[in-house]
């Protein structure tokens, strides 16, 4: 929430200059002369101040952020700067009842630095003061959403989604990849833990629900491309392993009849409700990675793949359809809009629109530096939302209808009942409304890198992880409460979050 520093700015000494009468015979009557104070050099006098961020929206009371201050020369370049120089810099508040001023020592120097507060509702100035030069930002203080609980989940580390049953149950999974097991988490909608259950290594396979409750999850070993699929009861026994699959590494798609399609490395499975594979398509080739496949309602498959394909399967008997090609890994999941068009963004940066005979509708660039790994959601009016330079909106032609721009964006939007947005970066929960304008933003307790869901209760659920290379990683689940808004379901929308609806089932039509 804090904004970027200044790039290509030079930091200077100021140079003290000291002006040297010249030595003359001195009396009473006869004074030195003085000469002429030296100026100073233009390109070494303060004449602004600049605060960063210029403004800000807060939509959580009592959330937190740094901002800075640059002292400039009459050419724009930083002087000094309250990151470097923080004795430099006074800072104030035209109303400390609503944002108040603190400090925060910086992670790396101890550096002492500013940080703003959040109290109550309103609007506040914040001001920087150096060499009687001022600057100011205004944080506008709304109170729209709150911390409605957390539960940590112990040693792991939360690589898949949070999907909701039924019942409103949570289900979430994590991975302690040093022991090589997962832990499947049952939760209340208030965050209380029904039961855990061990699991074969999970990674970022998020479960799906089936109709009776069944929560299928794919997993893989710890060396090697060897993985399985693993049926949980709605009471967390197991119900079976599928075992002798490639590396599983997505999350399966369950047709109306139950079926499960599963993407193994190089092949695709149908495996029927008992736990047997009705057929496969081999591809030899390790293409098939992070994308996980859909469902549509004409029975089809689609698969996104590491080769750059997208792959269209009957379901029947898993015949290859088509393939349509994009630029690059396709690293996120397929979503179908109503009319059946496949929408996929691809590494080279677009998000693709794909007619049900395999060609192409039209394209859009979303971030052609870092690539799509956003699976895109589609609204009720066809809108398709996609994460990467932040969040965009896209009319069903194609055409951007707004752009939120921010952090990269990985994670799936996630669509309210009410029209409004939710996404998760590294450092939390955003939520936009329907027009991509800033609602609010709350931090979590560590690294939120997965796509959020909607409880049955309306309350946003989002998972974290905490901890750096070496060490154990600690998960968190978050709920927020929003105080004025009310998303308990998402109306009339044909593929409202990452895996079409809450059970993560991945097909079209629910």
């Amino acid at each position: 929430m804090t904004a970027g520093l200044l790039t290509g700015s030079r930091t200077r000494r100021i140079l003290s200059v000291v002006s040297i009468g010249a030595i003359a015979a001195c009396g009473e009557d006869n004074p030195a002369p003085l000469e002429p104070e030296v100026p100073m050099e233009p390109d070494t006098v303060v004449t602004s101040i600049r605060v960063a961020p210029r403004e800000q929206t807060v939509g959580v009371l009592g959330t937190e952020f740094a901002v800075r201050a640059m002292a400039l020369n009459a050419s724009g370049d930083t002087l000094y700067a309250s990151w470097s120089s923080p004795g430099r810099f006074e800072w104030s508040s035209s109303a400390p009842e609503i944002a108040t001023l603190g400090t925060y020592e910086h992670h790396r120097t101890g550096v002492p630095l500013p940080l703003v507060r959040t109290v109550a509702e309103g609007t506040a100035t914040i001001t920087a003061t150096s060499q009687g030069l001022t600057s100011s930002m205004t944080v506008t203080v709304w109170d729209r959403a709150r911390a409605a609980w957390s539960l940590s989940t112990g040693p792991g580390n939360v690589q898949s989604s949070v999907v909701i049953g039924a019942d409103g149950t949570i289900y979430v999974v994590t991975t302690n990849h040093g022991q090589g097991f997962s832990v499947m988490f049952a939760l209340s909608p208030g965050g209380g833990v029904l039961w855990t259950q061990g699991l074969p290594r999970t990674g970022r396979s998020t479960p799906a629900i089936g109709d009776d409750g069944t929560l299928y999850v794919g997993s893989w070993a710890d060396s090697g491309f060897s993985g399985s699929l693993v049926a949980v009861g709605p009471g967390g026994n197991i119900r079976w392993v599928l075992d002798g699959l490639n590396a599983v590494t997505s999350s399966p798609a369950i047709g109306p009849d139950g079926t499960i399609y599963v993407a193994a490395t190089s092949a695709v499975h149908a495996v029927n409700p008992a736990g047997e594979i009705e057929w496969t398509h081999d591809r030899e080739e390790r293409v098939f990675g992070a994308s996980s496949p859909a469902l549509g309602s004409d029975g089809r498959i689609y698969v996104g793949a590491n080769d750059g394909l997208l792959y269209a399967f009957d379901g029947t008997d898993g015949s290859l359809r088509w393939t349509f090609s994009t630029g690059d890994v396709i690293a996120s999941s397929p979503a179908i809009g109503a009319d059946g068009t496949i929408y996929v963004g691809s590494m080279d940066g677009w998000l693709y629109a794909v007619n049900a005979e395999g060609t192409e509708a039209w394209r859009v660039e979303v971030d052609l530096r870092r690539g799509v790994s956003s699976s895109p959601s589609i609204g009720p009016d066809g809108t398709i939302y996609v994460g990467g330079d932040g969040v965009g909106a896209i009319d069903p032609a194609g055409s951007v209808r707004w752009h939120f721009r921010g952090s990269h964006v990985q994670t799936t939007p996630l669509l309210g009942a009410d029209g409004n947005v939710y996404f998760a970066t590294p450092g939390g929960v955003t939520a936009l409304d329907s027009q991509g304008e800033l609602l609010w933003a709350h931090g979590t307790q560590g690294w939120a890198g997965r796509t959020p869901a909607i409880g049955i209760d309306g309350t946003i659920i989002a998972t974290s992880h905490s901890g750096t290379s070496g060490d154990a990683y600690e998960g968190t689940v978050e709920a927020f409460a929003e105080t004025e808004l009310t998303n308990g379901g998402h109306d009339g929308s044909p593929w409202p979050t990452m895996r079409g609806n809450r059970a993560n089932t991945g097909r079209a039509g629910g």
